[in-house]
Parts: C-alpha cells; structure tokens; sequence
C-alpha cells in the first residue's frame, strides 16, 4: 500500500499511465489493512468526493498529487459559481468519468466521457459582491459514506449483509459486518468496505456499476 506522501508526488505520466497507475492503486487497496492511507484520506473528504465511484476517488487522488494537492472537496464550474467561487485562470482542474448514452445507440449501450471538476484550493471568490464559501466543505457523514459504498458493492453483485462478525465470502459473494458497527461505528465499516470494493472492481461477478 503506498504510503500517504507517496500519493502527493508530482509526476508527468500522461492519461495512458495515469489509468494504470489507477488500476494498481486499486489492486494495491484491495490487499490494503482496514486503516490505509486512500481510506484516510476519503474519510475526510467532502460528500463532493465521498459520494463518487471508488474508482473516481482514486483517480482523483493521484491527479492531486501530480499537481501536489490535498483532495477535500470538488465541484464543477456550475457547482462552484453557485457558492460563489471560479476556478483560477489558467488551473488544469481534475477529471472523472461519467456515464454518457448516445441517443443514436440502444438504451443498454453505455460510454464514458471525462468531466472537468475543480478541487476548493484550485478556486478563488467569483467577485463582484457575490457571498462566497471561504473554506471547503467539512467531511461528510462516514454512515452515509459507508451507505454509498454498499450501494457500490450490491451493483457489482455483492451482498452486504449484518452478521454476528465481520467476514467476506467471495464465492457466494456476500460481506458480512456486524450490525452493531453500522449503529455505532460507521467508520469501522467504511474501512472495511473500501479494500473489499476494490477488490469486487478488480474481479467483477456479473454486475455492474458506472462511474459517478
């Protein structure tokens, strides 16, 4: 598992590389411990970056650092005009995959495009008198995080059931964590759940899940 300041070095890996780099960030995850460095740093991430696919988080985090940022909280051009805020002049911003059906190909048919998002120290107040947010988003709710990672999970074919421990059987596949943790330690499961998500990424079962 990389260590944190591993995932702040600059580098100038082109996108080839950067989705190779993604693919062994995230083999590299799911045979991370619970408490490793890109479940740290997710934890105390805005719903702006909590609330996307795992594989989004991860390739924004490495985007970060090659352009030596803390990744807290991300928005779109749109997104950041409506608290007030504009990227800076000339800031590359970050890209993530979105799901894209062309009208011209059958319903089931599904591409993906990159969209641009800016991360809070990439922006500036918008000026002009306009009320402006001055500091990122505080980290969001780990129970609503863990939710969305569970949602994630049931997309790829896994069950998340609670269970009187913690256990993962892949063959069936189904996770189980104790309900206890889901009342009491959200955080807990959220640990839990990111290593096995990207394992279930990396060995798909038949489902599906897109980026978000």
């Amino acid at each position: 598992m990389p260590a944190a300041g591993t995932l702040l070095a600059p580098t100038r890996q082109r996108s080839a590389t950067r989705a190779r780099r993604t693919w062994d960030t995230l083999t590299a995850l799911a045979q991370a411990q619970p408490d490793n460095p890109i479940t740290e740093l997710l934890l105390a991430a805005a719903p702006s970056v909590q609330n996307l696919s795992l594989h989004n988080q991860i390739a924004l985090i490495l985007q970060a650092g090659e352009l030596q940022l803390a990744l807290h909280d991300i928005r779109t051009e749109a997104g950041w005009a409506r608290r007030g805020r504009r990227p800076k002049l000339g800031v590359p911003g970050l890209n993530v995959k979105r799901p894209h059906r062309p009208s011209d190909q059958f319903d089931d048919v599904v591409q993906y495009r990159a969209a641009r998002r800016w991360e809070f120290s990439q922006t500036e107040p918008a000026g002009g008198g306009v009320r402006t947010q001055t500091e990122p988003a505080a980290a969001g709710d780990p129970a609503d995080f863990a939710e969305h990672l569970r949602q994630q999970l049931d997309r790829l074919g896994y069950r998340v059931a609670p269970d009187s421990l913690t256990g993962i059987e892949h063959e069936q596949p189904v996770i189980t964590i104790p309900e206890s943790d889901w009342l009491n330690d959200p955080v807990a499961v959220v640990c839990r759940l990111i290593p096995e998500l990207a394992y279930a990424l990396l060995n798909p079962t038949g489902g599906t899940t897109p980026p978000d």
